[in-house]
């Protein structure tokens, strides 16, 4: 040994015989001079036989030598170091007798870091071998013209590649080979395919679409440059669809409304045709899109989505609107819910007029809304759409027999609007003379679905009935006059506040409602 470490080894120099000699070490447990051996080999670069290793490691173990495994561990990681390679069950068969002497956490963290430094090695070492594999496949692929497999290929490289700068590299390869000496006579894009396969990968990243977007950059101005205009020729909508979705995926929602926007939310027109396909995929797009934006509480910007739906513009397709009731009503709940009482007129108008089925509740909260907030055109002309649509009974049948049925569950607000058409219906009557002995009755209805409720909410009932009188302009009295035999409260419309309110209002009241269908 001496020698050895003032010469290198020569010719003569027989690893055979260095395993024998350690392995005669070992048999008779002469380990501080097996421990100087192998440094020594280490330092002459002749590595013994992994088995040695092994060996020595057993040795320790069965003896319990404690005391000797830093100087193990010291020998293993130079070992490592050196060039000696050990599969993963080499590993934790060292760690396992390392267990059995009780060696520390820490000398056992080293033997497990450098089964990660020699596993890093070997990939590195495996990556620059399928780098260049790889490279020959795209060739391959390209002849062949099977750009699903490149799409494959592509995904398959990512996976392995540890630095960015060659799978930079190993793109700008597919990016030429689905350009270069292409024909036009070839029948599809290659590009299409390549990126409809890569799109598909679960583990698609923000990265891999950036590549994918410059890679198809790259080929629609080589198509373009070769006037090959057939081969990036796509519907408008189509392009719009998958533009706005890639902003959307990225996390841009604000560039995904801009893009729509900006194309003027275009679908299927006579100069702008597009198939049945893309029509579907940009109503699932703009649903996506509302249900992010009403997550923000973005009313506003969800209603103009809505609005753009197919469907709703001058299209060639005809789409059945009533499958967007859901996410309309949904946008109406959220705008009531947050007092947003412009929008929710909107949406209202914009459902009643495009015969979307709109939530009887919703609107009913909607009037009641709107007339608390002192809102009244806006709450007439709800109340009479809503009138029309079936949300209240009929009214015809009892108006001119001067009695009015008002039910129980009513808001202060639509039961002073009923009074208003009542009185509005009767006007003829109440401003005629000698007419003031005539008497207009209101019975306050209790509901069948309703008859479970408990006298507290009738009796609440009472006191929004007198509420509607005492908030309307002027004021209306009601005199309690009796109970019917379904124990309902009927009242008396008194004539001369019904005369005054018929002179203050008349004008305007009439062409609300006499002039319109309600």
């Amino acid at each position: 040994m001496a020698y050895y470490r003032t010469f290198p080894p020569g010719i003569h120099f027989d690893l055979q015989v260095l395993n024998d000699l350690l392995n005669s070490l070992l048999t008779h447990c002469l380990l501080k001079e097996v421990f100087q051996v192998m440094s020594l080999s280490i330092m002459v670069k002749m590595l013994p036989a992994l088995k040695i290793l092994l060996k020595t490691f057993e040795c320790v173990a069965t003896m319990k030598l404690r005391n000797a495994v830093p100087a193990l561990i010291d020998i293993f990681c130079k070992l490592v170091e050196a060039g000696m390679v050990l599969d993963p069950e080499h590993f934790n068969y060292i760690i396992k007798l390392l267990y059995q002497v009780q060696a520390s956490k820490q000398e056992i963290t080293a033997v497990l870091e450098m089964k990660s430094r020699l596993q890093m090695r070997q990939f590195i070492k495996n990556w620059k071998c399928d780098l260049e594999s790889a490279l020959n496949e795209i060739e391959h692929y390209k002849e062949k013209g099977d750009w699903t497999k490149l799409g494959n290929l592509y995904i398959n490289i990512k996976l392995g590649c540890e630095k960015f700068a060659d799978f930079q590299r190993f793109c700008a390869c597919i990016a030429e080979t689905l350009t270069k000496d292409c024909k036009e006579e070839r029948p599809g894009v290659p590009f299409c395919e390549f990126a409809e396969t890569v799109s598909k990968d679960p583990q698609n990243s923000e990265v891999d679409k950036t590549l994918l977007g410059r890679i198809g950059i790259s080929a629609m101005y080589f198509y373009h440059k070769l006037l090959q205009w057939s081969k990036k020729l796509a519907p408008r909508c189509q392009i719009v669809n998958i533009a706005a979705e890639i902003f959307l995926k990225s996390g841009s929602l604000d560039g995904a409304i801009w893009v729509l926007r900006e194309s003027e939310w275009v679908i299927n027109t006579r100069l702008w045709p597009c198939d049945r396909l893309d029509v579907l995929n940009r109503r699932n797009l703009l649903c996506t899109i509302a249900h992010e934006i009403l997550a923000k509480s973005l009313y506003r910007q969800t209603f103009e989505v809505l609005q753009n739906l197919p469907g709703f513009q001058n299209s060639q397709e005809t789409v059945e609107v009533s499958q967007y009731s859901l996410l309309f009503n949904k946008l109406l709940d959220a705008c009531i819910e947050s007092n947003s009482l412009g929008i929710s007129s909107s949406v209202a108008e914009f459902m009643i007029s495009k015969s979307i089925p709109i939530d009887f509740s919703f609107l009913r909260r909607l009037i009641t809304s709107l007339g608390r907030s002192c809102l009244w055109l806006k709450a007439r002309a709800h109340y009479k759409s809503a009138l029309s649509l079936g949300c209240y009974p009929p009214l015809e049948g009892n108006l001119y027999r001067k009695l009015l049925l008002i039910p129980s569950y009513l808001s202060e607000i639509e039961m002073l609007l009923a009074i208003e058409i009542f009185m509005v219906s009767n006007a003829s009557s109440i401003q005629s003379p000698g007419t003031s002995t005539q008497m207009l009755q209101i019975v306050l209805k209790r509901c069948e679905e309703n008859k479970s409720r408990s006298k507290d909410d009738y009796q609440a009932a009472v006191e929004r009935l007198i509420m509607a009188a005492r908030i309307s302009d002027p004021k209306l009295f009601i005199k309690h006059m009796t109970v019917n035999v379904n124990t309902e409260q009927v009242y008396s419309l008194e004539h001369c506040s019904a005369l005054k309110w018929l002179k203050e209002n008349m004008k305007w009241a009439g062409k609300v409602w006499l002039f319109s269908n309600h």
